[in-house]
């Protein structure tokens, strides 16, 4: 049996991602022993969980987990109260439901707090004190850290950016209000647009074309970037962050979303004072990077006690 590790699990719309670490690091990013992607089966959630945890820490002492979802939850009981999409987890008390699996103690965190923490610590926020980190994928999520910490209001559910509405009366959301930033920007939406207009594949499909001047991506990619500049600049004027970065799978080199949106952005800015507005560092893994040091903080704190 080799040292003891924690276990990161990033859940997506889609995929889980992981990282394995180990719980005696130090406090820089966690390193990874193993890492990789897995198929989400909401529907069979904790259980498909736990047998990936085993899966991935087969020949470790596992100390602690901790799950990134996408949406709403309470991390003080450790449930999820909302995802939109992963629905079937609405409700669940996940975190006691997988220690009890595991025998391991297990946090719950949201999607995007996990992504942020990691950007600000070890990514593109790294040295910065105000930082506010967007993730676009199938859903959008956002969280806002001062000082390395985590401003997520009175109710722990601030950064929601994706569910604010911005085509009043549009096509509905998975949250259950219509014209939601997520149902223009969102993969899903875009995938849309993109078969819509003649094209196949997915999102990223429609990114590549867009990089070979496909005349049916350009004008959808373009769009896209707006909806994207309406977000931040909505954002500058509420928050007034120090730096925006944008990551997730959607803002994956060569990061047109985000040059596009940028450049937007600055022409469109009156009173705002435009911060630097900038792609993410750690890629796909930072939700993965943020549980496994959320993780390796719940193992020490467990020691502590």
């Amino acid at each position: 049996m080799i040292g003891s590790t924690v276990l990161g699990l990033d859940v997506g719309g889609s995929s889980v991602k992981y990282r394995l670490a180990s719980a005696g690091q130090a406090d820089g990013m966690p390193d990874a022993i193993a890492e990789g992607v897995a198929p989400a089966l909401a529907e069979e959630l904790p259980a498909t969980l736990a047998e990936l945890a085993r899966t991935v820490s087969a020949g470790h002492r596992l100390a602690a987990v901790a799950v990134a979802i996408p949406g709403l939850v309470d991390e003080a009981s450790g449930t999820v109260i909302r995802s939109s999409n992963v629905p079937a987890l609405d409700g669940r008390a996940l975190g006691p439901e997988l220690s009890a699996l595991l025998g391991v103690p297990v946090s719950i965190l949201n999607d995007g707090r996990a992504a942020a923490v990691a950007e600000a610590r070890w990514g593109a926020g790294a040295g910065e004190r105000d930082v506010f980190t967007l993730a676009l994928g199938t859903g959008i999520a956002g969280s806002h850290l001062v000082d390395g910490v985590i401003a997520d209001g009175a109710h722990g559910s601030a950064g929601e950016l994706g569910h604010v509405v911005v085509e009043p009366g549009g096509r509905l959301c998975s949250c259950g209000q219509r014209g939601c930033l997520e149902t223009l920007l969102g993969a899903p939406a875009l995938r849309r647009a993109w078969n819509a207009a003649g094209g196949e594949g997915s999102a990223r499909e429609l990114l590549a074309a867009y990089d070979e001047d496909d005349p049916r991506a350009v004008p959808i990619v373009r769009t896209a970037a707006q909806h994207l500049a309406d977000a931040v600049l909505t954002l500058l004027a509420l928050v007034d962050p120090g730096v925006v970065v944008v990551g997730g799978g959607l803002a994956s080199a060569p990061h047109r979303l985000v040059e596009l949106a940028a450049g937007y952005v600055a022409e469109q800015a009156t009173f705002h004072r435009v911060p630097p507005i900038v792609p993410a560092e750690l890629g796909r893994w930072a939700g993965a990077v943020g549980t496994a040091a959320e993780a390796r903080a719940l193992a020490a704190r467990v020691v502590a006690a």
